[in-house]
């Protein structure tokens, strides 16, 4: 696993334990993580910035023919018309 991939790995999970409402001890037991590494990327992911810029660097968008899938975080899916303006609201929610 290459440096970025294993960031955003990271990065994915804080986003995962924010959603969680778990402590950082809770989630991390929960899911074989050390609590002082999950507290380490919790502080990076902090540095890097919240809000809809740290946001988008998690979502992940596929392209069909018709429809672009907006995969958030949390694993919430959207498929929505090629619309550029409800794609901007719904990469804004």
């Amino acid at each position: 696993m290459s440096t970025e991939e294993k960031r955003e790995k990271m990065f994915s999970m804080v986003e995962d334990w924010k959603a969680s409402g778990l402590t950082q001890k809770a989630f991390g037991l929960l899911h074989g993580i050390n609590v002082a590494t999950l507290g380490y990327w919790v502080a990076k992911s902090k540095e890097q910035g919240t809000g809809s810029r740290g946001l988008l660097r998690c979502l992940r968008i596929s392209c069909e023919r018709e429809q672009i899938e907006i995969i958030y975080p949390t694993g919430v899916r959207l498929k929505v018309p090629r619309d550029l303006s409800l794609i901007s609201q719904l990469l804004r929610l």
